[in-house]
């Protein structure tokens, strides 16, 4: 008897994650904790090291936030 699996590939429409330079990682971080009301449903010390992480950061500090919480995005924005 004769097994066969099949092993399927990433599609080629997956993202391809890129790293965050370690300072915006830690920008990114430093304003996750200055605004945890714009963060509620992320534990304490999220892992912030892709520069899709730190766009999420920037969108809940947009949402969530009021304007010093939007003055931190586009400061933020601006390291991208």
């Amino acid at each position: 008897m004769t097994i066969v699996m099949k092993v399927e590939e990433p599609a080629a429409d997956d993202p391809i994650r890129i790293p965050a330079a370690p300072e915006v990682a830690q920008r990114a971080l430093d304003f996750v904790r200055k605004f945890p009301g714009c963060f509620w449903f992320w534990k304490e010390n999220p892992p912030i090291s892709y520069r899709d992480d730190v766009e999420e950061v920037i969108r809940n500090l947009r949402n969530y936030g009021g304007k010093s919480a939007w003055e931190a995005a586009k400061e933020l924005r601006k390291c991208l």
